[in-house]
């Protein structure tokens, strides 16, 4: 892996943090997270239509991808309608990275060294001990615990085909703004058809939205970015150190209390980028 793939992951990884973190302090999380998705399809629209859609070879990806992307944001509303967001995200995040790299060595035949492997089982365990730190003592859903699993390899599914067509489409920028809008078309018709609906989700929701939603599509095409030019596990499994940005950002900005066992998954998982770095 480059330095400069490298360097995108994590930049990647801190933007999802951060917006993620200033969606967490919304007084309802759940819909500014909705609004930023829908926003961020509304700011990328006249990217695509100025850009044009990506080649017909990877329209079979953007439809699975947004087919793989559905089942996740379903698995994960079931999952929260469970389980607490502090045990449910976690696990859908930690079950990503290993799925992402399994998936694509045997459909695709992308390798990664062992070092890498190694970085990969280790960010992924940091953050299922994350999660485990979460609700340790208490009672554990099994159902929702395994629809946050079903949400993980769904979600490294999803993962996968972005890989796949914005390789085949050959510009991140074309494949990201076509995903963006396939994603806040699909999350407004979920609000509108099963949730509150548009309006009641934005009151009071929009300028964070507009903001937000910016750093979610700078983002994503970072990490669209890193799959063009890097080891597509790794890359992932490097995003998803979002979550223990979270933990610093939740212990410095939001004064959350954390834990030995949070700090102890940190860096767990940052011993997995260095393994990653190396690899």
């Amino acid at each position: 892996m480059t330095p400069l793939v490298f360097a995108a992951a994590l930049l990647s990884a801190l933007l999802h943090a951060l917006w993620n973190a200033a969606a967490r302090s919304r007084p309802e999380p759940g819909l500014a997270l909705a609004c930023v998705v829908i926003t961020a399809g509304c700011l990328t629209t006249p990217g695509l239509l100025w850009l044009g859609l990506p080649p017909p070879k990877a329209l079979v990806w953007l439809g699975l991808g947004a087919a793989f992307n559905l089942v996740t944001m379903r698995a994960m509303m079931a999952t929260f309608r469970r389980t607490p967001f502090a045990l449910g995200y976690p696990l859908v995040r930690g079950v990503a990275p290993l799925g992402v790299t399994l998936i694509g060595w045997a459909a695709f035949g992308d390798r990664v060294s062992a070092p890498a492997f190694a970085g990969i089982v280790a960010i992924s365990t940091g953050v299922l001990l994350l999660a485990a730190s979460a609700r340790r003592g208490e009672r554990v859903d099994r159902v929702g615990v395994g629809l946050a699993v079903l949400a993980g390899f769904a979600n490294a599914l999803f993962v996968v085909t972005d890989a796949q067509g914005v390789r085949a489409t050959g510009d991140p920028l074309v494949y990201g703004f076509a995903v963006s809008v396939v994603n806040g078309i699909t999350m407004a018709a979920l609000l509108t058809l099963e949730g509150p609906g548009l309006r009641r989700a934005y009151k009071g929701n929009l300028a964070f939205s507009a903001v937000a939603s910016v750093m979610s599509n700078g983002s994503y095409l970072l990490v669209l970015y890193g799959f063009t030019h890097g080891p597509i596990g790794a890359v992932s499994a490097l995003r998803e150190l979002s979550i223990f940005f979270g933990v610093v950002i939740a212990a410095v900005w939001l004064r959350e209390p954390v834990g030995w066992m949070r700090w102890t998954a940190a860096l767990v998982a940052l011993g997995g980028v260095a393994a990653i770095r190396l690899g």
